[in-house]
């Protein structure tokens, strides 16, 4: 489905514009001179559905004095008389050509914009500037009616002419760059377009600095084009000055937008055009509704659907009321807005205010949806000002179509889709962009209609198309919807290539997408996360009919790739930072960028041809020449660095992991590695040794699953909160065998000599420990265990919960250890950080102060982020949440420090506090200990912006997140707020520790409904990006005492020469064993929510 066009805006109406963007033409009389300043033409904004395109322009021309265009100063002489020349049909062309475009009326502008060149040819010769004024309002009129062959030759006359007069570094020549890259935009030519505005950009970057809102026209018109072709990271890096001030300004804002908890819209170019487009043009000018419209498509391109039906909405109000109601850029928001609207399912009936504002502007209002009538009205618009055979006019008729064939009214939108075709078709041609995205709509209809023949031709030729016009976007679709056409017939071998296309493509278009937010970047996967998984649903269909044919292996791969994707990143960057100093690699990558410079000036040089150029064929296919021979040596100089080093190469094009990588190069004797893919239907299981693979497929739907995960924790979360130990008796041990049985139990066999299970969970997986499943509970162990239960009384001999302790738990089968990742194994075994050696045995923090009190007030800034936090505790007389003090923590880091012996810093009450964790005493340590509380899941920072309008649950919105430590936050906290943040941990602390301790509440795995598909809660991975070999961390908050008992344990074993896990794992033993007393009672701690909250993450 695509969506309709962006036409081209006329110059603002009303009063006068800003000086140097829109102003009009003046006409001097000193010779009878026309002297013009071509400003840029921006696109107007348009969102295509399913395929992100921003396509189509606004018209911005203002003026320069006579000087503008002068030629070189000439010794004085006598003046020559001044040629008279009559310029009353030139002056009377231009206005009605401006008027015209002003008006939308684009016939009448190209017919009064011809008049105007042929007379100042007349007038001035054929190289003359006013010439170049003519081309540009020429080129425009063309441009708006879709008449791109010919608005390309005039603007490629327009350019030759303004940089032979003015130098190839004016202004004007800038302007000239950027209207011809708009038309090579619009015929498929991105990396042409590309080339061009970013000379421009330096061009204005120079002249006028990066705030006129000329130069962030031209910024915008790039950051689409880099959008196209998918590099999505490149539009926040678009070529800037980077003066210090700029990038200490930039930072300040960056740190900000982060603080705040706001999305990536906050650091993309987009939005810092529409802020400056605000500012220096106001908020209702026709360029600053442009601007809202491309940010609404980026927003679009996101998923983000409710931000960008706001901001289309607040761009069509402004262009009806300063371009009128029936204006062709009125028409093509009114087509993105309604397209944004389907995306939400809010096809439904229009409000009775909204058909009676429609009725009061002249509307004939039926029984439409809302969706409907905009997309009526939209193309109402567009065939009284661009005709029905315009690009524009099609797209909405394709998007039209595309809505009636969602309620199954096929035929009219087959028929709405062909003639929308035969335009795209006429107009671009057979292999454009456009052209495989109205065949993908066409395709879609023919497939729901049964016309199975027609319908794959379609598809193989949109997605044939898509190949070759490089939008990536454009070809995941299309790969992926033939894929399916071919699946749901059930040839799946047909489909696998398609499907293997479509991973390739999102992994290739999520890479581009780096400097963007992790929660941007999520949203982005979000939208095409069922690729993956239907990608492996055909390798699983594929297995069954050929087990021995490898599709198995296969299937493990391409799960390898959508785990826990924004942390996998994050350790890729961390790896690439340990050899960028490396002089072998710095020149490797140094020519592979002067490689890509050189093939981008060719491409310029290609893209700027001039027409008019005798032997201009010559030059093209000399230049088309130069640029296969430059391919070809940068792509030897990528083989080198894939050879070299192929985790910088993996940050742009990931590669997956595969079985092979892991017996051959990971997996160590005595080890085993199990993953998981929990489907709608059923659950993958991969169990490999460096002799072994195997994948089973359960039948336990991943909903069952996540409902026994969720009453297991449910109850540990009640226990946690301060509920009656008790209720701990309702968990039953029938629900742990079941996760048993149906998640382990099929590869038990596989796995049943190794020690050591390394386990890579999914979804409600991350959020409970495997240790704690139970692996027999039949009549006889049911029994035992009811009897055991029924005898309790609380006495020493039969203490309460004692019944859990005759349960066989896997814990006494295998040592686990969890990774969010494949890929997080590959950065731990292939590219470990090299130890530096530790100075320090243990730097510890425990028992903040976190009331305030006469000596020890609270400062205002904790106060602020105290106040925004999401939390269970209680509440304080004033109101602020009361976080209990951790006393008892104090001894655990002390005896702690007592059994590892050596020289140790522990940072207890007041000295526990954030600027000590970040003053450098962690990168000495050996062994780290933060026993205090952590705000996490549901408990976290929130944001400090009000909810949005209309969010009727801001409670429960986690956008915003971002988990915390809570270190002292009463005193003196030396600039700090008290709170070491994720991001915090990530940008302020470096380690080299082989073992950082959270002793803090639930820091492993994210709540169940939560889950957010990364695996493991934001402070782990951003202590395992610090440096962290690995960590203990927790699932839920446990009593101090089975705590500090657990961590006493746990590096007294590892004193005595047990490795991390192993120390773990037998003080986990030692907890079990044990029990307590309160209130005369004495209860066993078998129970595992005492001995397993805690889990070991990393190698």
């Amino acid at each position: 489905m695509q969506a309709g066009k962006k036409r081209r805006r006329g110059p603002h109406r009303g009063g006068p514009q800003p000086e140097h963007f829109v102003r009009r033409t003046l006409v001097e009389r000193l010779g009878g001179g026309f002297a013009a300043r071509l400003l840029a033409l921006q696109h107007s904004d348009s969102a295509l559905p399913n395929v992100i395109r921003a396509l189509l322009l606004a018209l911005a021309l203002a003026c320069a004095p006579g000087g503008a265009f002068s030629q070189p100063a000439q010794p004085r002489s006598k003046p020559a008389p001044a040629r008279q020349v009559d310029d009353s049909r030139a002056r009377q062309a231009l206005e009605e050509a401006q008027k015209a475009l002003e008006r939308g009326d684009y016939p009448a502008a190209e017919a009064a914009s011809l008049r105007l060149l042929q007379e100042n040819i007349r007038a001035f010769g054929p190289d003359h500037p006013n010439v170049a004024v003519a081309l540009n309002l020429l080129g425009a009129a063309n441009l708006r009616q879709g008449k791109y062959n010919e608005a390309e030759g005039h603007f490629r006359r327009m350019l030759t002419i303004t940089e032979r007069r003015l130098g190839p570094d004016h202004e004007n020549t800038a302007a000239a760059l950027n209207s011809l890259a708009l038309v090579l935009e619009k015929l498929g030519d991105y990396p042409g377009a590309e080339t061009l505005l970013k000379r421009a950009v330096a061009i204005l970057d120079r002249k006028f600095g990066r705030e006129h809102p000329s130069t962030a026209t031209v910024l915008s018109n790039l950051a689409r084009v880099l959008d196209s072709q998918g590099k999505f990271a490149a539009t926040q890096a678009a070529p800037r000055r980077q003066t210090e001030d700029e990038a200490a300004r930039l930072a300040v804002r960056a740190d900000e937008a982060l603080r705040r908890g706001q999305l990536g819209e906050a650091e993309t170019l987009h939005h810092q055009v529409l802020a400056i487009h605000e500012r220096t043009l106001g908020p209702e000018h026709p360029t600053t509704a442009t601007s809202m419209s491309n940010l609404g498509r980026v927003f679009d391109l996101q998923g983000r659907y409710a931000d960008a039906e706001k901001i289309y909405r607040r761009a069509l109000a402004v262009r009806e009321k300063v371009l009128g109601p029936n204006h062709p850029d009125v028409a093509t928001v009114l087509n993105n807005l309604a397209k944004v609207l389907q995306e939400q399912g809010r096809d439904q009936q229009l409000s009775a205010s909204e058909a009676r504002a429609r009725a009061r502007g002249g509307a004939v209002i039926g029984s439409f949806t809302e969706v409907e009538a905009m997309y009526r009205r939209a193309l109402a618009i567009q065939d009284r000002t661009l005709g029905r055979n315009h690009p524009s006019t099609a797209l909405t008729l394709n998007n039209y179509g595309s809505m009636l064939a969602l309620r199954g009214d096929y035929a009219q939108a087959e028929q709405m889709q062909r003639a929308a075709l035969a335009t795209m078709e006429k107009v671009f041609g057979e292999q454009h962009a456009d052209t495989a995205s109205v065949l993908t709509s066409l395709s879609i209809s023919l497939d729901r209609q049964g016309k199975i023949a027609e319908a794959e031709a379609s598809y193989e030729r949109a997605v044939e198309i898509s190949r070759k016009t490089g939008n990536p976007r454009n070809r995941l679709i299309n790969a992926a919807n033939l894929g399916f056409s071919l699946a749901k017939r059930g040839r799946y071998r047909e489909a696998l290539p398609y499907y293997k296309e479509a991973v390739e493509t999102v992994d290739f278009l999520y890479s581009q997408t780096r400097g963007y937010t992790e929660e941007t970047r999520a949203t982005f996967l979000q939208q095409f996360s069922p690729i993956y998984r239907e990608t492996i649903r055909i390798l699983l269909q594929l297995h069954r009919v050929h087990p021995g044919a490898g599709y198995d292996r296969e299937a493990l791969a391409i799960a390898s790739r959508n785990q826990s994707r924004v942390f996998t990143e994050m350790m890729r960057q961390a790896d690439v930072a340990r050899f960028a100093g490396d002089p072998a690699f710095v020149k490797l990558r140094e020519r592979r960028e002067q490689l890509q410079e050189g093939l981008a000036q060719l491409r310029q040089g290609r893209a700027t041809v001039p027409a008019t150029l005798a032997n201009a064929q010559e030059r093209v296919a000399e230049f088309d020449s130069q640029i296969a021979a430059a391919s070809k040596e940068l792509a030897a100089a990528e083989d080198d660095l894939w050879r070299e080093y192929p985790r910088y190469m993996e940050l742009a094009n990931p590669r997956p992991v595969t079985v092979e990588d892991l017996q051959q190069r990971l997996l160590k004797d005595g080890e085993a590695l199990v993953s998981y893919v929990l489907l709608p239907s059923e659950t993958v299981i991969f169990a490999v040794t460096r002799e072994k693979f195997r994948m089973v497929v359960s039948p336990a739907h991943r909903s069952a699953i996540a409902e026994r995960v969720f009453r297991v924790r449910s109850t540990m979360d009640k226990v946690a909160s301060g509920e009656s130990v008790l209720f701990l008796r309702d968990v039953d041990p029938a629900i742990l065998y079941s996760l048993y049985r149906d998640l382990y139990l099929p590869v038990a066999q596989t796995l049943a000599d190794r020690d050591k299970v390394l386990v890579i969970a999914d979804g409600p997986l991350h959020t409970i420990p495997f240790e704690m499943l139970v692996t027999a509970f039949g009549p006889a162990e049911r029994a035992a265990f009811e009897s055991a239960k029924a005898q309790a009384d609380g006495s020493e001999a039969k203490p309460y919960l004692g019944e859990y302790a005759g349960l066989a738990y896997l814990a006494a089968k295998h040592r686990f250890a969890y990774l969010p990742s494949l890929s997080a194994l590959v950065s731990q075994r292939l590219y470990p950080k090299r130890s530096g050696l530790a100075s320090i045995e243990l730097v510890a923090f425990a028992d903040p102060l976190f009331a305030a009190d006469g000596s020890r007030p609270m400062p205002g800034e904790t106060v602020k982020t105290l106040g925004r936090l999401n939390i269970r505790f209680g509440r304080t007389p004033d109101g602020m949440p009361s976080i209990p003090r951790l006393a008892e923590t104090a001894d655990e880091a002390k005896e702690v420090a007592r059994e590892l012996g050596g020289k140790s810093e522990v940072y207890v009450g007041e000295q526990a506090q954030e600027r000590a964790a970040k003053a450098g005493a962690l990168r000495a340590a050996r062994y780290v200990l933060f026993a205090t509380h952590g705000f996490l899941g549901g408990e976290y920072i929130a944001s400090d912006l009000a909810p949005e309008e209309g969010d009727a649950r801001p409670a429960l919105r986690r956008v915003n997140a971002e988990p915390a430590l809570a270190l002292t936050l009463v005193g003196d906290l030396k600039g700090e707020d008290g709170f070491l943040t994720m991001k915090e941990v990530i940008e302020d602390l470096e380690l080299n520790a082989d073992l950082v301790a959270l002793s803090a509440c639930n820091t492993a795995g994210e709540s169940v409904q939560a889950n957010n598909g990364e695996g493991f809660a934001g402070l782990t991975r951003a202590f395992m990006y610090a440096g962290a070999k690995s960590l203990v961390v927790s699932h839920w908050s446990v009593d101090s005492q089975s705590t500090k008992a657990l961590m006493t344990a746990t590096f007294r074993n590892i004193k005595a020469g047990r490795p991390s896990l192993a120390a773990l794992n037998d003080a986990q033993r030692e907890v079990l064993a044990g029990h307590y007393s309160r209130d005369r009672f004495h209860f066993s701690r078998a129970h595992p929510f005492f001995w397993a909250a805690f889990v070991f993450v990393g190698d």
